[in-house]
């Protein structure tokens, strides 16, 4: 699978970077974006399952690249937010645009680690079901 991190603080994205062995999880490639433009511009040639991203960035969102990303359907991935925000408005937003989680920074490894395994959980059901529909498609053929 393929990991997308946006975050305007370089920083930021370098520590979700190196915060677990992505390949733990089934990511074998990992790609960062400084900023929620560039990873619009990314997902031009790059369409990832997990994207995690800052909600507050210059000239793009975390939440209007969702939005973007949803509205135009680029991609279903699943989708993380990161904020140094306890805001109730922006969760809602998050959540009214299918985001897959909302987590507070700084980001502690333990906690990502069960948002990493929910992310799993939920693509190998969907791989599953997809896997049904084939074989029911067939079945009818």
């Amino acid at each position: 699978m393929k990991l997308l991190i946006a975050d305007d603080e370089l920083y930021m994205a370098e520590y979700i970077q190196k915060l677990v062995d992505w390949r733990d999880y089934g990511f074998d490639q990992v790609f960062v974006a400084n900023g929620g433009s560039m990873a619009r511009d990314i997902l031009q040639d790059f369409v990832p399952e997990l994207l995690i991203t800052d909600i507050k960035m210059p000239r793009m969102t975390g939440l209007e690249l969702l939005e973007h990303i949803r509205k135009e359907k680029i991609s279903d991935a699943y989708f993380v937010i990161l904020s140094g925000y306890a805001e109730f408005s922006f969760a809602q937003q998050a959540i009214q645009n299918d985001c897959t989680d909302y987590l507070l920074k700084p980001v502690d490894s333990e906690i990502l680690c069960k948002v990493l395994n929910k992310v799993l959980a939920l693509h190998n059901r969907e791989e599953l079901d997809h896997e049904k529909n084939r074989k029911l498609e067939q079945a009818y053929l």
